[in-house]
């Protein structure tokens, strides 16, 4: 009677994974077309990666995780080889190749019917900060299209900041931003119920380090040969180095964290074998400073730091019972440090070290205007600051999540504050707690507390006896390195930053639990699934009314006077010198009513308008979207322009929003074959004003 029960939940389950599984690759493929951008050669190279991840993974889960784990670092600068064919825009690839190695974890599990467990207790900060996340991505998603459908009719291109960027550059930065944090708990959680034995992290450490020899080699490929190979524009004019990732930044944090993995390799390794980590040390120590990257530069600092001071540790305790393996120790640490004071060598006298001159520039500024600000690139003064603002104004729920890079220009007017846009708060803490509030933050350094308490653990009482005490110490020390780094920077962008972080995170803990702990299944109390409930209906409640009041985008066009314009093209001129914008399928634009008759010249040059006539919505828009007056359906059936008139004296010195909706769009390009691939819908005349007759 049991295993019957036993069996009809797993068939639920399984159903369940099914349609989870349904729903997401169809999430999967509309994401995919979005945001990826769909050039041949581009994606004759990336679609082969992509399926490999997946098939792999579906077959067999630890093969689908070996091949992630190898590709992930190797990906990431993929579409700036293909930027001769067209101006394509980076691609976030490590985030696409994980979200297909995600499907493949879905089917492998619809298939297997596996058993997963949620036996460590990171998990309970981690599930409510997920849950956090959702809910302000999904609210934050709703604000950007305006309530679409519950207030406006359509999910309009509004302005959203006073810089203009518009509702989609919103919308993507929410969806991108969630997904940083979502993906790198998802891969834990993958992690975590994958990894079982000693053998299997040893592949994962062999595969690693294949991959970032690879993506070294290459560095140094730029740096000797053509810095432009794999590379943007703008990085070869400051000469600096990426490797085979999104930016140089990323690749000398990615060089910060590896260093003291790669030095426990170093130990770790039996007789010939530890020559390769030794090699590939040297490389990264040596391609470091050329990556521009000072948070990088500190990271291997604190790193290698608390590494030397772990192996004194582990020196000391080995005194008395080994004096042989204390002398090797020691010798270790010697040697350690002699390349340690080379590398300093290194980068000090380099002149083509770009870390080392933006350093001395900095120094050097400081020393003549006594502005220390300079040495934090005016994070403290102007990120921090703001993001500070937003966490006051917002403390509970915060701006939203993917929200601080665009409320960042709307709050630098509003404080008087002149800076540059970024991507972030440059700080992971600043971060969260603007876009997420105080209780986002507060989960986030839970799930830091317990990461830590974890390193503790390891490198105390589960410190293990053989040479894996070494992977231990390296792994912990870099997970130490860019904790440090996270408060100068955090990342936000580079996937493969964070998919290396929650890599080390999962070994730590896998590394460190016993085999007691292995059987242990933490269950969630109720009332822990009481008081998480209550928490996140509170937080979204507080930030549902903060997006439909002061953040909503009515308040913010109020606020910021700003123009909404959507839908439109840029102004184009005939030959007989009438200016005019082309409109999509919807074109709005805002307008101050000067006199009781509106003019709006048109013209649709659909080339079967004759056969098949054009229909076009004219609407008066008042009060955002909340009252909404037709003023005529016209139907089109000559190329020709003509104006329109309407009288609206109501209207008289008020700002409205004219709406033009279009039946339909036509594409030159597709149609005609001439150069232009927009899809038009029908071309609007400078608005003009009169008098009633």
């Amino acid at each position: 009677m049991d295993s019957l029960r036993k069996a009809n939940k797993n068939t639920k389950i399984r159903w369940l994974f099914l349609l989870l599984t349904v729903i997401y690759a169809i999430t999967l493929c509309h994401f995919y077309f979005k945001y990826i951008p769909l050039i041949k050669h581009f994606q004759m190279i990336l679609i082969p990666i992509l399926f490999a991840a997946f098939i792999l993974t579906v077959l067999n889960v630890q093969w689908g995780t070996l091949f992630f784990v190898f590709s992930f670092p190797l990906i990431n600068n993929l579409p700036y080889f293909f930027s001769i064919y067209e101006d394509i825009p980076h691609a976030p690839t490590a985030l696409v190749l994980f979200l297909f190695y995600f499907l493949g974890w879905l089917v492998y599990y619809t298939r297997f019917n596996p058993a997963f467990s949620l036996r460590q207790t990171i998990f309970k900060p981690i599930i409510l900060f997920s849950l956090f996340i959702l809910m302000s991505g999904i609210i934050t998603f709703f604000r950007y299209v305006n309530f679409y459908p519950f207030l406006s009719d359509n999910m309009y291109e509004l302005i959203t900041n006073v810089n203009g960027v518009t509702a989609g550059g919103a919308i993507m930065s929410t969806v991108f931003n969630s997904l940083n944090y979502l993906n790198g708990f998802a891969f834990f959680f993958i992690l975590l119920n994958t990894v079982k034995s000693k053998e299997f992290v040893k592949k994962i450490l062999i595969v690693l380090l294949i991959s970032t020899s690879i993506s070294i080699s290459f560095g140094f490929f730029q740096h000797f040969k053509d810095n432009s190979i794999g590379n943007t524009q703008i990085r070869v004019i400051h000469n600096t180095l990426n490797a085979t990732f999104k930016d140089p930044l990323s690749f000398g944090v990615y060089l910060a964290v590896m260093i003291p993995l790669l030095l426990g390799m170093v130990f770790a390794f039996k007789k010939f074998v530890k020559v390769i980590p030794v090699i590939v040390v040297i490389g990264a120590l040596l391609i470091l400073p050329y990556t521009g990257s000072l948070s990088g530069l500190l990271g291997v600092s604190v790193s290698l730091l608390f590494f030397l001071i772990i192996l004194v540790k582990v020196a000391i305790n080995l005194k008395k019972t080994n004096t042989k393996a204390f002398r090797k120790i020691i010798t270790s640490i010697g040697i350690i440090s002699l390349i340690a004071c080379v590398f300093v060598s290194v980068f000090i006298i380099s002149d083509g070290s770009i870390s080392f001159r933006k350093l001395k520039g900095r120094i050097t500024y400081i020393e003549k205007k006594g502005d220390w600000d300079s040495l934090t690139s005016r994070r403290l003064s102007y990120f921090w600051e703001i993001a500070g603002y937003m966490i006051r104004d917002y403390p509970l729920s915060g701006v939203g999540i993917g929200a601080y890079i665009i409320e960042l220009p709307n709050y630098a007017e509003f404080h008087n504050k002149k800076g540059r846009t970024a991507d972030s708060a440059e700080n992971y803490f600043f971060q969260v707690g603007s876009e997420l509030g105080l209780i986002g933050l507060f989960f986030s350094l839970w799930i830091f507390w317990e990461i830590f308490k974890q390193i503790k653990k390891n490198l105390g009482k589960s410190l293990l006896q053989d040479r894996w005490k070494y992977i231990q110490i390296g792994i912990s020390c870099g997970i130490i390195s860019l904790f440090m780094i996270f408060f100068v920077h955090t990342y936000i962008g580079s996937y493969e930053i964070k998919y290396t972080f929650w890599l080390l995170v999962a070994l730590i803990f896998c590394m460190g639990r016993s085999e007691k702990e292995r059987e242990e299944k933490i269950l969630f109390s109720k009332s822990f699934i009481i008081l998480g409930a209550i928490l996140v209906v509170l937080f979204s409640g507080v930030h549902l009314w903060n997006s439909t009041h002061s953040l909503s985008l009515k308040s913010r066009t109020e606020q910021f006077s700003l123009k909404q314009e959507f839908g439109f093209d840029k102004i184009e001129k005939t030959n007989e010198g009438r200016e005019f914008r082309w409109t999509r399928g919807y074109g709005g634009m805002t307008i101050k009513i000067e006199k009781p008759v509106i003019e709006v010249p048109l013209l649709a040059s659909h080339p079967d308008i004759q056969k098949n006539p054009v229909k076009v919505k004219i609407f008066l828009i008042k009060d955002f979207f909340k009252q909404k007056k037709l003023l005529d359906e016209i139907i089109l059936t000559k190329s020709i322009w003509k104006i329109y008139e309407y009288y609206i004296p109501e209207e008289v010195n008020k700002e409205v929003i004219l709406l033009f909706i279009v039946s339909r769009t036509w594409n030159p390009l597709k149609t005609l074959g001439t150069p232009d691939p927009r899809n038009l819908g029908v071309a609007v005349g400078k608005i003009g004003f009169k008098l009633k007759e």
